[in-house]
């Protein structure tokens, strides 16, 4: 990997992918991708790396407009569209838009995405997102099995997903990705990590359950910040953020981003609602935290917490003295269509741009729009304490609410344009103590 002050072309990289692409030998491809993305960008400890094994191939069944989906009858579509689907994706395809240049913060995306026309045009789609430049597919594996398809069918009262179950990952696949990791992440500099990492969603069948613990290992460093939005394998994942947490020289930062009501199952507490779009209350949030505190050690391993819970408000807790605060949301009711599939990856992305942005503002690639709309709302919370690391949170998790909500206004999964974030923005109330 280059040292710093060391400066390779464009041309130079390009002509190391090209080598990859086409090399008929596998254990060359490989070399040759690691190769190629470690002259790129300045390698890895300025990268954003996005961890979403279980890929997809979206499909929108939309129904013609006042049509509501009725269960048991036929339903003919007014236009059918194709996309982005997967979790991990869909957190790629927020965070492109809030970076729009793919060299002010480049993106690496670590995905399994399978054979056939779908996984073609995945790959296809996730090319014409994220741009020239940013290697955002060197960490993604093409796998034998074919590519799973999502299918939202968009009614005028509510949006239905028909999952498909996920092919096979085998040994090899598993060890090609792992080999590409280690190769970026090996350079005899213990400090060398990612600015950031974002862990999402399932795991494909075939890949052990501490896989997300030991791509976490293998990626973050002291400095990175880490958001978290997956059960799956969740012990040996807070196992390894836990590791990097006991260094001396640890100065990163890790928030779980859960639902309330995964949160309570998680936990063993019993919602008093009927369906999770009741919401969770405030007695069994509380209670919900404390317990899964106590079986998971989570202040061993995490910062933050950061709770959402559909149209209701959310809630951020820090994890080390239990504090809690509530974050309204704005209401989203009206006559539109809205489209909710993939609000929560865009939450996660949003909460991770915030707090890259908050930590480190003259490296950041936010536009000066949402700089100036983070600093405003940072300044005016009031914080008992003078606890500027969670101003920085709190901040980071209104912005990131604000993409959520952002996304359900457009079609496409996890699209935001700005303007509809910081309008949201500048809506949302100051949190609260709970």
């Amino acid at each position: 990997m280059p040292r710093a002050g060391i400066s390779i072309s464009r041309s130079t990289a390009a002509i190391a992918f090209a080598a990859a692409i086409m090399s008929s030998s596998s254990s060359t491809r490989e070399n040759a991708f690691v190769h190629a993305l470690s002259m790129m960008s300045g390698g890895i400890s300025d990268r954003s790396v996005v961890v979403g094994l279980n890929a997809a191939f979206q499909k929108r069944f939309i129904l013609p407009p006042s049509t509501p989906l009725s269960p048991g009858s036929v339903h003919r579509a007014d236009a059918v569209e194709e996309g982005l689907g997967g979790k991990g994706q869909d957190v790629a395809v927020t965070l492109r838009h809030l970076w729009p240049e793919a060299q002010s913060r480049p993106l690496a995306l670590a995905q399994f995405v399978g054979t056939g026309p779908g996984g073609d045009a995945v790959m296809s789609l996730l090319a014409d997102t994220l741009g020239e430049g940013g290697a955002w597919d060197a960490l993604t594996v093409r796998t034998k099995s074919a590519m799973r398809t999502c299918t939202s069918i968009v009614g005028s009262d509510s949006t239905t997903e028909l999952v498909e179950p996920s092919g096979v990952i085998d040994e090899e696949e598993m060890q090609t990705l792992l080999g590409r990791i280690d190769g970026l992440a090996s350079s005899g500099d213990e400090s060398l990590g990612a600015a950031a990492l974002c862990i999402m969603g399932s795991m494909p069948p075939g890949c052990p359950d501490d896989t997300y613990g030991s791509l976490c290992s293998a990626i973050s460093a002291d400095q990175t910040l880490v958001v978290v939005d997956s059960v799956i394998g969740l012990k040996p994942l807070l196992a390894s953020l836990k590791e990097k947490r006991d260094s001396d020289s640890y100065k990163g930062g890790a928030v779980l981003k859960i639902n309330a009501s995964e949160l309570c199952r998680l936990a063993g507490v019993t919602q008093s609602g009927s369906s999770e779009a009741d919401g969770v209350s405030l007695d069994e949030l509380k209670e919900a935290v404390s317990s899964f505190s106590s079986q998971y050690s989570a202040s061993d391993a995490l910062d933050y917490m950061a709770i959402t819970d559909g149209r209701h408000p959310a809630h951020l807790v820090k994890v080390q003295d239990s504090s809690m605060y509530k974050l309204g949301v704005v209401d989203l009711t009206s006559d539109q269509t809205l489209y909710p599939i993939g609000a929560g990856d865009s939450v996660a992305a949003g909460t991770l741009a915030a707090w890259l942005n908050l930590r480190s503002e003259d490296a950041s690639p936010l536009d000066g729009a949402c700089r100036s709309a983070l600093a405003k709302w940072r300044d005016d919370i009031s914080i008992e304490g003078g606890d500027e690391s969670l101003r920085d949170i709190l901040t980071a998790f209104a912005f990131g609410l604000s993409c959520g909500s952002a996304s359900c206004l457009q079609q496409e999964n996890s699209v935001v344009a700005t303007k509809d974030v910081l309008g949201l923005l500048g809506k949302m109330p100051c949190p609260s103590v709970c």
